[in-house]
């Protein structure tokens, strides 16, 4: 129908506004965060780009269902505002019957992000985690720059190197120094040759024409030469999968009795019908006076979403913690305000 469209269309742009500038911010905000620690060298340019992705994917249910709650109030108010809504009813079309299409969009949006919590939230945070897995084990060899210093095991080995080839596996003028007790441990090499994870938890750095000097406390020095000296070093963090609730799949979570998991679980089932509530509530704080400004709502608009989301953080904490049994008394809350308010409002009550 064209008034059917004429609606989805105008609310529909509203929505995509708020959305595009919902999605900026949150790139921005994410990007600076990752980009300090690529500061720091922890973190390459492609895996900054990465991360900065799979986190914004991962927002989306909640910038999405946002859009679409500030999306509903902006616009519904500028067709307020502007008599819209006073021409249509004067045509016959009742406030309910307007409400409709929006509902019924609403209710398609909710369906979706509700699926997207399901599957795209596990599998980006996994990808996510995989991937600041990979980088936090790795920093210690692939960030590091040649004719610098580093120190490890609280400081007790240094290492510098005078070139590093671009895969980083070919390294000439080789020192390494390391405190053993007393005693202290000097290697150099012209060359050598690093080969990372060669266990899951340890690097193999092969060294030709090494030469050692040890000093030990209390006893007699040692200097020798080898043609080739191979070192196991112990990485910083192994590559071994750590088990993160946030990145379990859903059937995984159906089976669980463990309350962090009952929490993540509840937490993905009510991103649905916190979708579907807040839109409700967008429709009834759309109320406007003829000509009166669209965003005269807004401070209680963002009001209500903070203190929901708050409330809703807060009972999965409850949950994690098992002080709750559930968070389903945070949208029941919201629900029984929504009756309230449809009640108190024009809008909602006109036919």
């Amino acid at each position: 129908m064209v008034l059917d469209r004429y609606l989805l269309r105008e609310i529909g742009a509203s929505f995509a506004a708020v959305a595009a500038a919902l999605t900026v911010v949150f790139l921005a905000y994410s990007l600076t965060r990752f980009l300090t620690d690529a500061a720091g060298g922890l973190l390459r340019a492609d895996e900054v780009a990465l991360l900065t992705l799979y986190k914004s994917i991962i927002a989306l249910e909640v910038l999405l269902p946002l859009a679409l709650y500030f999306g509903l109030i902006v616009g519904f108010s500028r067709l307020n505002s502007h008599a819209e809504l006073t021409a249509m009813q004067a045509c016959g079309y009742g406030r309910r019957r307007l409400q409709r299409p929006l509902f019924l969009c609403s209710l398609l949006l909710a369906t979706a992000v509700g699926a997207f919590s399901f599957t795209v939230r596990p599998w980006a945070y996994s990808a996510m985690f995989e991937l600041k897995a990979q980088a936090d084990a790795s920093s210690e060899l692939d960030r590091i720059k040649a004719h610098r210093f580093y120190l490890y095991d609280a400081n007790n080995r240094a290492v510098y190197v005078e070139h590093i080839s671009r895969d980083g596996r070919s390294l000439s003028g080789v020192f390494i120094r390391e405190r053993r007790g007393d005693g202290v441990v000097v290697m150099s090499a012209p060359s050598g040759t690093l080969t990372p994870f060669a266990t899951p938890d340890r690097h193999r750095l092969s060294l030709s024409d090494a030469s050692i000097y040890k000093n030990v406390a209390g006893g007699s020095d040692f200097y020798g030469n080898f043609a080739t000296l191979t070192l196991s070093i112990k990485a910083a963090r192994a590559l071994a999968r750590e088990y993160r609730t946030k990145s379990e799949p859903t059937a995984a979570l159906l089976l669980s009795n463990d309350a962090e998991d009952r929490a993540e679980l509840q937490w993905r089932l009510s991103t649905a019908v916190s979708t579907l509530l807040l839109a409700l509530v967008a429709l009834a704080l759309a109320e406007t006076r003829p000509r009166q400004s669209r965003f005269t709502r807004l401070p209680i608009a963002i009001g209500v979403y903070a203190v929901y989301y708050n409330l809703l953080g807060l009972g999965r904490t409850w949950v994690e913690h098992q002080w709750a049994p559930s968070i389903w008394w945070v949208p029941a809350l919201l629900a029984a305000a929504l009756v309230v308010l449809w009640n108190a409002t024009p809008f909602a009550r006109a036919r």
